[in-house]
């Protein structure tokens, strides 16, 4: 996809007529690109515009530049372990695809080609906006289904961030199966700063997806 493309893909009227007309609104990323990153960013600004919260757009940003990097990395995982006949589900291929994934798949994972690749395997991110009783809920939605390992992973993670300073979580974060494993816990005290509610920040599986929200209130 060229410029051009990019650019007609992302089309910021459209962020404004769903707010105009009080809807949801919800578009697949299309690359890890400058498009898609401003597209995102001035969609949080318009977004949080309507809850009077503009004064936290960095924060969020930040916390959701993390979690599209998490996202494009599953479905990179997946792509990864379907091409190379491994089973994420069992232990044993886990470990193993994880210990080449880590040498061969992370650093290539913002090369637009190797996005196309899991796109045409079928996997997708897609993020949506909405505002319902004045909190603003940003849902991020990757079909890379998380397993039972991973999720336990992660919320060990989150509970050990638990009332830690931030020296003790740099020191005791880090898995090195999956990654640091610190971009996680920062968006959970980041969250915890920019939303009072107790589930301002999640991370879950349905049926189908790998879900993870940011839920933001009106102060």
């Amino acid at each position: 996809m060229n410029t051009k493309d990019f650019e007609h893909y992302y089309d910021f009227s459209k962020i404004e007529a769903a707010i105009n007309e009080g809807k949801p609104f919800e578009f697949e990323l299309i690359g890890p690109s400058e498009a898609s990153r401003d597209f995102i960013q001035k969609a949080i600004q318009l977004y949080l515009q309507q809850i009077n919260r503009e004064n936290i757009h960095n924060l969020v940003c930040l916390c959701m530049e993390e979690i599209i990097s998490n996202s494009v990395k599953a479905n990179l995982k997946r792509a990864y372990f379907i091409h190379n006949e491994l089973d994420i589900n069992n232990h044993e291929h886990y470990e193993a695809g994880m210990e080449t994934f880590r040498e061969m798949g992370l650093s290539k994972a913002r090369q637009l080609e190797f996005i196309e690749t899991t796109q045409d395997l079928g996997f997708y991110v897609k993020v949506r906006f909405e505002v319902a009783d004045n909190i603003l809920i940003i849902t991020t939605r990757n079909n890379s289904l998380i397993s039972t390992e991973e999720l336990e992973r992660i919320r060990n993670k989150l509970n050990m961030s638990e009332n830690k300073s931030s020296e003790d979580l740099f020191m005791n974060s880090v898995d090195m199966t999956e990654g640091c494993g610190l971009g996680i816990i920062m968006i959970k005290k980041i969250m915890g700063q920019v939303s009072s509610l107790k589930d301002g920040f999640s991370i879950y599986a349905d049926d189908k997806d790998t879900v993870t929200e940011l839920r933001i209130d009106m102060k």
